[in-house]
C-alpha cells in the first residue's frame, strides 16, 4: 500500500488581524506569481494551492502561508490525485467535498476556536450630546445655512437627436 498523500487547500481566508492587501503581497512573494493570479485564490471557492504532498511536505506548506497570513487546510489527495505528479501551479479546480453530513452550528454558539478569539472590550463614548431630527426635518440651524443664487442657464442651443 503506497504512502496517503495530501493536498494544501485555500480558501481565501486570512489569519485574524491581517491586512487582505498584505496576505495578498506575501502570498505573490512567496509563490513568484502575478498579483492577478492571487486575487484568483481569494475568489471564495476553494484553491487547491499544491497537490501530491507527504504530511511533512503539506504541513510546511501550511505553515509557510500561515506565516504569510493565509489560513489552508491539508486533506487527504484522492486516489486519482495520489498517483499524479504535484503541480508548481495554484490550481483554480475545488476539491471533492466529503461524503460526511456538514453541520450547522446553533444560535448563540461560539462558532471561533480559542486561538481565533480576540477579547472584546466596550469603548464608552459619550453620544449625550448627540440627537436625532424627525424624518424630513432640516438638519442645518439658521445660521448654518448659506443662500443658493438663481442662477439663469440658457439650454436654448441644446437638442435631443431622435434615437432612431
Amino acid at each position: 500500500m503506497s504512502e496517503q498523500r495530501y493536498e494544501v487547500v485555500f480558501r481565501g481566508d486570512v489569519v485574524p488581524g491581517q491586512a487582505i492587501v498584505e496576505v495578498k503581497q506575501r502570498l505573490a512573494e512567496l509563490f513568484a506569481a502575478e498579483p492577478a493570479r492571487i486575487d484568483g485564490m481569494f475568489s471564495g471557492r476553494p484553491v487547491v494551492v499544491k497537490r501530491n504532498l507527504d504530511r511533512e511536505l503539506a504541513q510546511r506548506y501550511q505553515a509557510s502561508m500561515r506565516k504569510a497570513g493565509a489560513v489552508v487546510d491539508i486533506r487527504p489527495a484522492a486516489e486519482t490525485e495520489a498517483t499524479t505528479a504535484g503541480s508548481n501551479e495554484v490550481n483554480q479546480e475545488p476539491p471533492q467535498l466529503p461524503d460526511e453530513q456538514v453541520d450547522v452550528a446553533p444560535v448563540g454558539a461560539d462558532v471561533l476556536t480559542p486561538e481565533y478569539r480576540r477579547d472584546f472590550t466596550p469603548a464608552n463614548i459619550d453620544t449625550s450630546y448627540m440627537s436625532i431630527a424627525e424624518t424630513g426635518a432640516d438638519i442645518l440651524q439658521d445660521n448654518e445655512k448659506q443662500p443658493v443664487p438663481d442662477r439663469q442657464v440658457d439650454t436654448s442651443h441644446l437638442s435631443l437627436d431622435d434615437p432612431e
